[in-house]
């Protein structure tokens, strides 16, 4: 299974929606793949982001670490060249990464 299954693969189990995926090596020399992913509350995302960093460490991913809380409506999961942004629903529209992102291809 490829690294991108692998993400995709928790994402799903966890019922992530929405989900996309840049490649943006050619913009970015320290990652390859941005992942941006969609739950409907606070606890489905920190699911999303348990099963996101198990998946990581169980394929030797490169898991590095987890930024934000229980509390947050953004968690950020890093490893070493895979970034997955995990937003509750209507966070997701106010930050709009989409657009940050609209120039790099788009894998998923």
């Amino acid at each position: 299974m490829d690294r991108i299954s692998i993400v995709l693969d928790a994402i799903d189990k966890a019922k992530g929606v929405d989900t996309i995926v840049y490649n943006v090596s050619n913009h970015n020399p320290f990652v390859q793949y941005v992942f941006i992913t969609s739950a409907s509350n606070s606890r489905q995302i920190q699911a999303l982001a348990q099963y996101v960093r198990e998946a990581m460490i169980i394929h030797d991913l490169g898991y590095s670490h987890i930024e934000g809380n229980d509390s947050s409506k953004w968690i950020l999961v890093d490893s070493s060249d895979i970034v997955v942004h995990i937003f509750e629903e209507n966070e997701r529209d106010v930050y709009a990464l989409e657009k940050l992102y609209m120039n790099c291809e788009r894998v998923v």
